[in-house]
């Protein structure tokens, strides 16, 4: 039976379905993924992109992140360690000649992770890249018993986020030719417009900076980072924090408390 093909008619056109491979009954997508893959994309403009390797490395191991996370404590999580087994930095296509808008691509492996843990990485890392932050924050932000409370720091944007590829054992993928042939004449449908819109304003961007003698490359990496624009950059080490985890944890408990009594006061 053709299982891609029926739920594809089904699925709007950015979801689709290319394999599918036959699980045992207490097969779980989701705890018994071996590793996943994020990808983020990125314009290199004016970005120090070895700063942001440097920095990079420094991340790659088991720690405890809950300084480049979203505490989610309300959920239960109180267990922030995750293991990012590879990251990588690298243009989109090695082959082009770089310039400001040359497309990177960070590539972030892990066993698992937290909520929002690759947008508030991206948002350390590209501070990092634009000089604004050393390589060595991330050190202190993974030293939890030097620094137990985040600093408040806007995510990278959710757009350029992809969840690119989940691994799992011994899972043997089917594929359909014609399901596959239409998922990529989607694709090459999705691209050929977004490319044409894509080159339309890079033709307006280059005709008025020519005109106008100005150079504005430097905002494409603002664009990404959620938050108000600071007037005068302060350190994030120097910024107000965030609760540290005990702290959340003792005023999640104070609020069921509030909860129970209003329930049993209602009673």
């Amino acid at each position: 039976m053709n299982y891609c093909k029926i739920l594809n008619r089904v699925l709007p056109d950015n979801i689709q379905c290319v394999a599918w491979s036959p699980v045992s009954d207490e097969f779980s997508s989701r705890f018994d993924c071996k590793s996943r893959s994020y990808k983020y994309y990125f314009p290199k403009g004016r970005l120090n992109v070895e700063l942001m390797r440097d920095a990079s490395r420094k991340l790659v191991g088991s720690h405890d992140f809950r300084n480049l996370c979203k505490m989610d404590v309300g959920n239960g999580v109180t267990e922030f360690v995750r293991n990012i087994t590879a990251i990588t930095i690298a243009p989109l296509k090695s082959s082009d000649p770089e310039d400001e808008y040359t497309m990177y691509v960070i590539k972030i492996q892990a066993n698992a992770f937290l909520w929002h843990q690759i947008r508030c990485i991206l948002g350390v890392l590209l501070l990092v890249a634009q000089g604004k932050e050393q390589p060595s924050i991330v050190d202190q932000l993974l030293d939890i018993t030097k620094h137990p409370r985040k600093p408040e720091y806007g995510m990278a944007s959710e757009v350029p986020l992809n969840l690119f590829y989940c691994e799992y054992g011994d899972t043997k993928w089917q594929y359909d030719k014609e399901t596959v042939r239409q998922v990529l004449e989607k694709l090459q449908s999705c691209w050929t417009f977004t490319a044409i819109k894509q080159n339309m304003i890079r033709d307006m961007i280059d005709s008025l900076m020519t005109e106008t003698s100005m150079d504005n490359t430097q905002c494409f990496s603002e664009n990404l980072l959620q938050g108000v624009r600071q007037k005068n950059y302060i350190p994030l080490l120097k910024r107000k924090t965030c609760l540290s985890l005990e702290e959340k944890m003792r005023s999640c408990k104070r609020g069921k408390k509030m909860v129970l009594l209003s329930i049993n006061g209602d009673k």
